[in-house]
């Protein structure tokens, strides 16, 4: 199996194979979990998508990590416009009463959410390497904590105990920009893997 600098050299001399085999199924998933059991369909085209705009920008990026938080901010923006999309269509096609609090309130929710995941994704980039692989290898690889501490070479309660430390880092990073509550629904599925 390749390593990540080597997957990332050879998806920038167009050589996707490696990346293919080792990161589309858990890039899949990412695109599946944004995406919800209604538009569950469209997480292959999201992550195609993402993976051609990083293709053609192949040569811009400078590490593994900049390449990789590339294609998944990209496999989000997808997502978020495809989930408005629908939002968009239901407003249209469904019976509202004539006050429009229905549509102001899912347009601020959708504005929240957004906000919330650009401040989630932005205490990720700020942590630790350590800690951003550890989230790729559970995230992105879908891998379980056994499986993590095999390829790290650490027992499995060392992966479980760096997955609360990590949570707690994004807890003190996002401080009372987004809803704890939330943070950690979203987040300790993870941890319990």
């Amino acid at each position: 199996m390749h390593s990540p600098d080597t997957i990332f050299r050879m998806f920038v001399a167009g050589k996707m194979t490696p990346f293919y085999e080792r990161y589309y199924p858990g890039m899949l998933m990412y695109a599946t979990r944004l995406l919800g059991d209604e538009l569950e369909w469209m997480a292959d085209d999201c992550v195609q998508d993402a993976v051609m705009d990083a293709f053609q920008k192949r040569r811009t990026f400078k590490t593994p990590d900049q390449w990789r938080a590339h294609i998944l901010a990209c496999i989000r923006n997808k997502a978020v416009s495809a989930l408005r999309r629908l939002s968009a269509m239901r407003n249209y096609t469904a019976e509202r009463s004539n006050n429009g609090e229905s549509m102001e309130g899912d347009a601020s929710r959708a504005m929240i959410e957004h906000e919330m995941l650009d401040a989630l994704y932005a205490a990720i980039e700020d942590l630790p390497a350590e800690y951003r692989t550890l989230l790729r290898m559970s995230f992105e690889e879908g891998l379980k904590n056994a499986e993590i501490a095999q390829r790290l070479g650490v027992a499995e309660i060392t992966v479980k105990k760096r997955k609360a430390k990590m949570l707690e880092m994004l807890r003190d990073k996002l401080g009372g920009n987004v809803d704890m509550v939330m943070l950690t629904f979203v987040l300790s599925d993870m941890i319990h893997a």
